[in-house]
């Protein structure tokens, strides 16, 4: 009786454990979002929420925090790298003004670094760059697919 109180005890502190673990996670992949990956954080975190279940038919209180907090992260930290990689396609789109300064400031860092480029990758391929930037070639150009 007193052996199975213990492994009852156990199992019920390894579950508060994985618990905090799992609200602790939760958190740290909020504030991680726009530092460092939160994806990490956040999987881990709602793996040990659904660990820290067990066998009762609820989470915890910490646990279902835990859970709540990893998966706003995680859509959060989504939503914002789709934005990040996609705003910047479609201001080059559909905005002149915009590939208007990014093509000069592309010929500036080309022109700046010539030299590098030239000797990293061959006097061929910088000129064929300059060409895709100066002349519109290439998948960034109107009529070009991404």
């Amino acid at each position: 009786m007193e052996q199975e109180t213990q492994q009852c005890d156990i199992k019920e502190r390894s579950a508060e454990r994985l618990a905090t673990a799992s609200f602790v996670l939760g958190i740290i992949s909020l504030f991680s979002i726009l530092c460092c990956c939160p994806f990490v954080f956040s999987a881990i975190g709602i793996v040990l929420a659904l660990l820290s279940k067990g066998a009762e038919k609820a989470l915890r209180p910490k646990a279902k925090t835990g859970l709540i907090l990893s998966i706003v992260g995680m859509v959060v930290s989504f939503v914002l790298i789709v934005f990040t990689l996609a705003f910047p396609y479609v201001m080059y789109k559909t905005n002149p003004e915009f590939r208007k300064n990014f093509k000069s400031s592309m010929e500036q860092a080309l022109d700046e670094q010539e030299d590098f480029y030239r000797q990293m990758y061959g006097d061929e391929t910088y000129e064929q760059i300059r060409d895709m930037l100066i002349n519109g070639e290439g998948p960034f150009s109107e009529g070009g697919n991404l």
